[in-house]
């Protein structure tokens, strides 16, 4: 506690991992020249519920070696950057790809609703 100021500041200092937001990219042709279909795609989507309570899929424009293509771009933050690498894992093993791009940046900060004080 930060009694010097009058605050009372909880300390941050956690033996836990820290959270991170993690943005991955699957793009959705193959190096063979197939596409990930949509009925595909929701397939695997069954395995990122398994995996994080909570996710944003977005669809996105992206190119790999020059060639462009539909890309799903999606974000969670989470502390388990395992299961993270086991997706994307997953992803590449699943549909053939060569890779699956990867950002990792500070965690996702929420607005909530205040509580009301009786």
């Amino acid at each position: 506690m930060d009694t010097e100021h009058g605050r009372g500041i909880i300390s941050t200092y956690t033996r836990e991992p820290m959270k991170q937001t993690y943005q991955m990219y699957f793009g959705r042709n193959t190096p063979a020249g197939e596409y990930v279909t949509d009925d595909a795609w929701e397939s695997f989507r069954d395995v990122l519920s398994m995996t994080f309570m909570s996710y944003t899929i977005q669809d996105v424009e992206g190119a790999w070696k020059g060639v462009q293509e539909d890309t799903k771009l999606v974000t969670v933050t989470t502390k388990y950057r395992e299961k993270v690498n086991d997706v994307c894992q997953a992803y590449v093993n699943l549909f053939n790809q060569d890779a699956v791009g990867l950002l990792i940046s500070e965690p996702m900060t929420f607005v909530t609703k205040e509580s009301e004080i009786y």
